[in-house]
């Protein structure tokens, strides 16, 4: 169990204590508020319960598969398993350390993934252009023209449709963005799992232009061995995650996960002068625009709509900008941000929900934006415009095209990332069991993280 000194960085007067108290008792007397709050209930409890008929009939396979024969158990049975048969393969790859950057040599690879759901019946073409934003439309009809791109094992075109369970490859010169050289932190680990304290600029997974330059990567090469993510966070997010090096410990913490049987706090630094008593953000979210992964405040009936509930708490003000303390009640993407964004005082150096040249002098607040504007302001950022925020406004560099093609694959080059592509004052530092210790009367387990440098002056 890890239990590190946190206790200062949230302690605050018993007064303030007690008045956020009566104002958030005084908030639920609200009827209106008491309609969505029942509301979010019914819908979260639908959730767990959803979620605990899957754990239990995991269980149940699980146990029934014990009980096989022994004779059955020696015989190694031929894998039916399409994803299994098709598993990626890594090729041969080098690593270069530049001072704050850590950076992946080009290299060759085969790109191999399952047709997801919104992908069912489209054309090929019009999803790796829709879909993907590394490059240029050109470069991706040049590709499947030349038979680049093979779906189910057979040269594909541009007239080639999409359907469930189709495997689509594509022969690539990959070119990795760099991350941060920040090094991952090992909270805790035992035979099951591994608690780690991720830094921020860095994806959890391979996804999009990034392989190498995961977390789950860089872990493998580092110890040898293969984890898989129980929870994600944000690229740009920093703090707590936890990887299974079992299917024991995948199914201990996820299960845990999905059943809403954790708590979850984070501390964020925001724009101006967050209020004094708890603010509750229950506003469900939607992903506006996959290609620019940009989430937006909506309503339930809207489709792809799903609830989401925040509550925040001020732990300081500078007289700029606000330390907040966040705990979300859902795990929605890009929750925390979104929800602070809705209240006027988005993250001071988010880079996609803090850019007054694309959210206007408003910066988003209560949802009132042109989002066709909006989309189109973000897809020029790492591309002809450099990422800004409302701390970066005017930041010296930052990623952009270089206006110079690779001599091999003739794909567009990109200049290093800076701080408004790498950062993000969004930190989750604490995760623990709802559940208690009979004997000790204490929480079964808490992971927590030392606060970071831009939270040092609380």
């Amino acid at each position: 169990m890890q239990r590190n000194n946190f206790k200062k960085f949230f302690t605050m007067p018993v007064s303030m204590v007690r008045h956020l108290k009566r104002n958030a008792l005084a908030a639920d007397l609200s009827p209106t508020e008491n309609a969505t709050s029942n509301e979010f209930k019914k819908h979260l409890q639908n959730e767990v319960e959803r979620e605990k008929t899957i754990q239990q009939r995991k269980k149940k396979k699980r146990a029934q598969s014990k009980e096989l024969p022994s004779s059955t158990n020696k015989t190694k049975l031929p894998s039916h398993n399409k994803k299994e048969k098709h598993k990626q393969t890594d090729p041969e790859y080098e690593i270069d350390i530049e001072g704050p950057l850590r950076k992946i040599k080009p290299y060759h690879f085969t790109y191999r993934t399952f047709c997801k759901e919104r992908w069912r019946n489209r054309k090929l073409i019009d999803v790796f252009t829709s879909e993907f934003r590394d490059r240029e439309p050109e470069y991706y009809r040049k590709t499947i023209a030349n038979g680049s791109v093979c779906l189910n094992e057979k040269t594909a075109d541009l007239s080639t449709i999409i359907h469930n369970g189709d495997l689509i490859t594509h022969q690539v010169h990959r070119h990795e963005p760099p991350v941060t050289s920040r090094p991952i932190k090992i909270v805790f680990e035992n035979n099951n799992i591994m608690v780690i304290d991720k830094p921020s600029g860095i994806p959890v997974h391979p996804t999009g232009r990034y392989r190498f330059n995961t977390v789950t990567k860089m872990l493998e090469n580092k110890l040898g061995i293969a984890v898989n993510p129980c929870n994600r966070l944000d690229r740009l997010t920093s703090g707590l995650m936890f990887l299974a090096k079992t299917r024991e410990g995948a199914d201990e913490i996820g299960d845990q996960l999905k059943a809403r049987e954790i708590n979850k706090e984070y501390v964020a630094k925001v724009i101006g002068e967050f209020p004094e008593t708890e603010v509750v953000v229950e506003k469900p979210l939607k992903l506006k625009e996959p290609r620019l992964a940009l989430n937006v405040v909506c309503q339930m009936e809207d489709e792809g709509a799903k609830h989401a509930k925040t509550v925040f708490n001020r732990i300081s003000y500078d007289g700029k900008t606000s330390i907040v303390k966040c705990k979300p009640l859902t795990g929605r993407s890009h929750q925390i941000r979104v929800h602070l964004q809705y209240l006027g005082h988005p993250i001071a150096n988010d880079p996609i929900y803090s850019n007054n040249e694309v959210w206007g002098s408003s910066l988003g607040k209560d949802g009132q934006t042109d989002f066709d504007t909006v989309i189109a302001k973000l897809d020029e950022i790492g591309k002809s415009k450099p990422a800004k925020s409302w701390f970066h406004e005017s930041f010296g560099y930052s990623e952009v095209l270089r206006q110079e093609q690779c001599s091999i694959c003739d794909s567009d080059l990109y200049t290093d990332p800076g701080p408004n592509d790498l950062d993000l004052w969004l930190h989750a530092y604490l995760y623990e069991s709802t559940e208690t210790d009979e004997e000790t009367g204490e929480k079964k387990w808490c992971y927590k993280t030392d606060h970071p440098d831009w939270a040092h002056a609380i």
